[in-house]
């Protein structure tokens, strides 16, 4: 399967003012380099080489970063004029076109990889699947993941019991294959019906009732962070600084 990396670049990251009043969250720097490259360095060593960034939030200085800093992939810029108004559901249908009809790898943009996890989901046989990391104690703000014996992914949520749930899904995930034209169907469907203030997972969710499977791949709680707030940056600085 031929597969674009999607980098979900566009949003406000509020929580990480006042460093983000001036700086979008993708060029914080960690280790000596901006989130933005780690992240693309991450997909050239997947073997991948195409990515599109989708752009909103200071997007210029996103555009100026990868001119400074050539990526070893080539890249495409999908601008998303509605960053601020609507949920990263459109960040992603913004990338459509940009992405040429291939398999896509959804990427959060705060979201910082090491090892191979990211070659592991690329090479998964399966048309569609999430990164989970099952080692991480779950509390109310991650994203949860419930499989049902065979291990499909039944139900993802922030709402779910932690109890319950195979573990929390890292926002890397793949979609391709037959999945992808009903991903793309799904999305658009939400958007003319106004339902533009949702998650991916939504869409995710929406599929799976349909009867779509999604699978998992495992990832250590050692091999990424996600950045949400300062003490995230610093606890990334921490871990992943070079």
């Amino acid at each position: 399967m031929t597969l674009s990396a999607v980098i979900l670049a566009a949003g406000l990251g509020s929580r990480l003012r006042p460093l983000t009043d001036t700086t979008p969250k993708p060029l914080l720097d960690v280790g000596g380099q901006a989130i933005l490259t780690r992240q693309l360095e991450r997909i050239a060593a997947a073997g991948l080489r195409h990515a599109v960034v989708v752009t909103g939030y200071l997007a210029d200085q996103v555009e100026a970063h990868l001119h400074r800093h050539p990526p070893p992939v080539e890249v495409a810029l999908a601008p998303n004029p509605r960053y601020a108004t609507t949920g990263n559901c459109m960040s992603v249908l913004a990338a459509r076109e940009a992405s040429g009809g291939r398999g896509i790898v959804i990427f959060d943009g705060d979201v910082v990889l090491t090892g191979d996890a990211l070659a592991r989901l690329a090479a998964d046989p399966a048309p569609a699947a999430l990164l989970v990391d099952s080692d991480t104690p779950l509390g109310q703000e991650e994203m949860k993941v419930l499989v049902d014996p065979q291990g499909n992914v039944r139900r993802l949520s922030k709402q779910l019991d932690p109890a319950a749930c195979l573990g929390e899904s890292i926002g890397v995930q793949k979609v391709g294959g037959l999945a992808l034209p009903i991903f793309w169907a799904t999305l658009e469907a939400m958007r003319d019906a106004g339902d533009t203030q949702g998650y991916y997972e939504d869409a995710f969710q929406r599929m799976m009732q349909a009867g779509v499977s999604f699978r998992t791949v495992p990832i250590g709680h050692h091999e990424w962070t996600e950045i949400d707030d300062l003490a995230d940056l610093e606890d990334a600085r921490a871990r992943f600084g070079r």
